[in-house]
């Protein structure tokens, strides 16, 4: 018995090359926060176009390997109602990490390993490693997830656990 081999539509040149401009966008994205901003990017990071990264304190902004900033996010390093002494702060963005859209973080927060930001979630605290957040304020909805280099989920973990007082 013979087996069919599958046959796929041949793409045409337009679709080439908007497969090409739009894997361009966020090399040349990265490559611009990296070496004209002076943002602190890790590798293999994909940044979406119109994701806002801090303008006024970008060397505060650090951000690991494999992570994923989808369009209109928002990540901020500076604090103007604070005193002049802690006005610029470190934002600090661990490996493995997934921000969703619209996802605002806000400045001195850092985010831990293997973690997603849900969409339109507000980060106002430190977030630990292997877990879910989303909401406003961002609540942790899963612990004990681990994503791989792209983004998926390797381990979907559970719900945390609720202590009463």
């Amino acid at each position: 018995m013979e087996t069919e081999k599958i046959v796929r539509p041949k793409k045409t040149v337009r679709q080439k090359i908007k497969i090409y401009l739009f894997r361009g966008v966020s090399r040349l994205t990265v490559f611009y926060l990296r070496h004209i901003r002076g943002v602190e990017v890790g590798k293999c990071c994909r940044i979406q176009r119109k994701a806002k990264i801090d303008g006024v304190n970008p060397h505060g902004v650090h951000i690991g390997d494999y992570v994923g900033i989808a369009q209109n996010s928002v990540i901020l390093a500076h604090d103007h109602y604070r005193d002049y002494s802690h006005q610029y702060v470190h934002t600090r963005i661990g490996h493995h990490v997934n921000i969703g859209w619209g996802a605002f973080i806000g400045p001195g927060v850092t985010i831990g390993n293997h973690v997603i930001v849900g969409a339109n979630a507000v980060v106002t605290k430190d977030v630990p490693s292997n877990v879910i957040v989303a909401g406003n304020p961002a609540k942790i909805i899963k612990v004990n997830i681990e994503l791989n280099d792209m983004g998926g989920l390797l381990r979907r973990g559970e719900r945390p656990t609720q202590i009463k007082c």
